[in-house]
């Protein structure tokens, strides 16, 4: 039976989140309290390094030649705030070039990117790191269209609270073959990766590729209090390793994302009360292609009356080690497809389903919406690997959907009962599922 992962357990959870459900992140707990050795500066060997040319675009403006030392020792940051008016005083676009090195940068408020700036690091070489001159460190501040950032390492390396990269109304951000590092295994503070929506206003078109982020706390959030809308995102060829919590976290009460696309990324080795995504408040999402590797928790969450999400093609292998899913649907959520989708829950010895869908508490959910289970869950084409606590699909009061084509493997697996549970569920389709090798 999989009764502790039911109702209680997914209220547990959303307590327990604060942001999946609503979170204002700046003011989160401490990701790691009681760490002892001093982070190791650098890109970590399990954290993959991106490679490359440096990126030019228009008339270019060099850190070097406004007097950063990028020597890990000097002050660097009077350069770059030169620099970034430099470039913001021309028309069209144009580069702030960041050669190879180590700047240290001392922030009393954030370096600010004009639109239309282009600042270029030589990837997995131009090391950004910042340090607060007092309050909360944020390292590099986008409130601009066009601005891209590229090739750079921003990494924490002081214990203070930090946001290393913010977005106000950013249209046409970009964040290519850059590694963002908040050192959460070693620092007591927490350090997010990216926010977005500082400023209450729509921002459209934001793209992260080839880049990766690690021992961050959320890698990418938009605060609770935020009324910004999100829209037209992707996230593509991206890695997440080791952060502290959400790797992505599409999720804002006061606000929204729309079309999201989440492809061909890596997420791995989450100990945390964390997804790899988080989806809420959503509409028109898509993970695609992902390879998911080792989740204390669900690898994908999606709640609080998200629509049209489709998790499509990816390999999910133990995730949900200490309780919940794989995939877990709750809240409201309507149109969710699981769909195509390789899941390896052999080594998974806590009783879970792989895709498990309910209405996510027992009065109100974290989020602050009354109970309300989601409908209209399809899962569909996966394969499914089960241990033998793990059945594959459990839905609780789920009014409709559909169970179909699935192919599943595992010892407790062998009856439909054994492998599906649906528990005061209505209309749910249930045919031509494959079971330990006999159709069913």
């Amino acid at each position: 039976m999989i009764d502790s992962w039911s109702r209680r357990g997914a209220l547990r959870l959303a307590g327990r989140l604060g942001l999946a459900t609503g979170l204002a992140a700046v003011a989160a707990p401490a990701a790691c309290a009681g760490a002892a050795a001093p982070p190791v500066p650098g890109i970590p060997g399990d954290v993959p390094t991106p490679g490359g040319a440096p990126l030019r675009t228009g008339p270019v403006v060099d850190v070097r030649a406004l007097g950063a030392r990028g020597d890990g020792r000097a002050d660097d940051a009077p350069a770059f705030r030169a620099a970034l008016v430099a470039a913001g005083s021309s028309d069209g676009p144009r580069t702030v070039a960041v050669p190879a090195g180590q700047y240290r940068l001392v922030l009393g408020e954030p370096l600010a990117v004009p639109a239309g700036v282009t600042v270029a690091g030589e990837p997995g070489r131009s090391f950004l790191r910042p340090e607060s001159g007092g309050g909360i460190l944020v390292g590099l501040l986008v409130d601009a269209p066009g601005v891209t950032l590229d090739g750079l390492v921003v990494e924490r390396l002081a214990d203070v609270e930090t946001v290393l990269v913010r977005l106000g109304r950013a249209d046409g951000f970009r964040l290519s073959r850059s590694v963002l590092l908040g050192h959460t295994e070693a620092l007591t503070t927490f350090a997010h990766g990216i926010q977005v929506g500082t400023v209450n206003d729509t921002s459209t078109d934001l793209a992260i590729t080839d880049s990766a982020v690690a021992t961050t706390t959320y890698g990418l959030y938009q605060a609770n209090e935020s009324r910004a809308v999100t829209q037209q995102t992707v996230v593509r060829g991206a890695t997440f390793v080791r952060n502290a919590n959400t790797d992505l976290e599409f999720n804002s009460p006061s606000g929204s994302f729309r079309n999201v696309l989440v492809e061909g990324c890596t997420f791995r080795d989450n100990d945390s009360p964390g997804f790899a995504v988080g989806i809420a408040y959503c509409a028109d999402v898509v993970v695609r292609g992902c390879t998911i590797e080792r989740y204390r928790m669900e690898a994908v969450h999606v709640e609080d009356f998200s629509t049209d999400v489709l998790v499509e093609g990816n390999t999910f292998t133990a995730c949900g080690l200490r309780e919940f899913a794989h995939v877990q649907i709750i809240s409201g959520a309507r149109r969710v497809t699981v769909r195509g989708n390789r899941h390896d829950a052999t080594m998974n010895t806590t009783a879970i389903p792989v895709v498990g869908a309910l209405a996510g508490g027992d009065a109100l959910t974290a989020g602050g919406r009354p109970q309300d289970p989601p409908t209209e869950v399809v899962v569909e084409g996966n394969t499914m690997r089960c241990g033998p606590a793990v059945r594959a699909v459990a839905f609780d009061d789920v009014p409709a959907g559909a169970i179909t084509g699935n192919r599943v493997d595992g010892p407790g697996v062998g009856t439909l009962e054994g492998a599906f549970a649906l528990r005061r569920s209505g209309a749910i389709r249930v045919a031509g599922n494959v079971l330990n090798g006999s159709a069913t």
